[in-house]
């Protein structure tokens, strides 16, 4: 059964540049989370077909990659109905969904609409709270930008109405797109 670390191993998979070679205790450290549970999300991700293993030479966590195709058709369709999200009271944090990149320049919010944020001590804005994927998952996007845009645009298609949503389908399908492109290389 896949679990929210999971996807966020996901992610991070998806936002690492091609062939950067990794191991589980450097993954572990860019998601403040401990070398056993990055390797079990990552079997469980590659389980539930979002991660594909390679053959060898490839040791450790870079024998695995993004399964590009069914990571876009689960962040899509089903993500929502697996890990759903809703706004909560309001709380400093960091923007997250459309209120973040790569969605934030095509969203208008109406004057005095709250933005969405991740609950976080060390935030900039206030907002309405959602919980994020996973309790690291602030943290971890701070430190990797591409990861942030991947957990904002899962944050919108759990959180968004229909128009976010095919918004963030649209920007995801270029995300996926790029990790396609650089796997064909």
């Amino acid at each position: 059964m896949l679990k929210p670390q999971d996807l966020l191993v996901t992610l991070k998979f998806a936002s690492l540049p091609r062939d950067e070679p990794m191991t589980f205790a450097a993954l572990a450290e860019s998601l403040f989370m401990s070398a056993s549970e990055v390797f079990a999300a990552t079997k469980r991700a590659a389980t539930c077909h979002l991660l594909v293993e390679r053959s060898a030479p490839a040791t450790g966590a870079a024998r695995f990659r993004p399964a590009v195709l069914n990571l876009r058709e689960f962040l899509i369709s089903g993500l929502r109905y697996v890990f759903p999200a809703e706004p909560g009271k309001a709380a400093r944090g960091f923007r997250t969904a459309q209120d973040a990149p790569p969605l934030a320049a095509q969203i208008v919010r109406s004057p005095g609409e709250m933005p969405l944020v991740w609950p976080h001590p060390d935030g900039d804005t206030r907002g309405l709270s959602i919980k994020p994927i996973f309790r690291s998952a602030p943290d971890a996007s701070r430190r990797d930008a591409r990861l942030f845009a991947w957990l904002a645009l899962t944050d919108a298609l759990r959180t968004g109405d229909a128009r976010v949503r095919t918004l963030a389908a649209a920007e995801v399908g270029k995300l996926v797109a790029e990790l396609d492109h650089a796997r064909v290389r």
